[in-house]
């Protein structure tokens, strides 16, 4: 049971997350093509962090 709820809550961070990094992307006028994977991933782990910090 307690697997599933840190499944849920993970999920949850996920999701917050990838709505940041869109979040950033719209506000900075590009799209997800505009970036290369690298780029992507440094964007994810930027707004994972202000996420989890919060």
């Amino acid at each position: 049971m307690k697997s599933n709820q840190n499944n849920a809550i993970d999920k949850d961070t996920m999701i917050t997350a990838l709505n940041e990094c869109y979040r950033r992307l719209n506000e900075a006028g590009l799209t997800v093509k505009d970036l290369s994977k690298e780029g992507f991933t440094l964007l994810f782990q930027s707004a994972y962090k202000s996420v989890t910090a919060n």
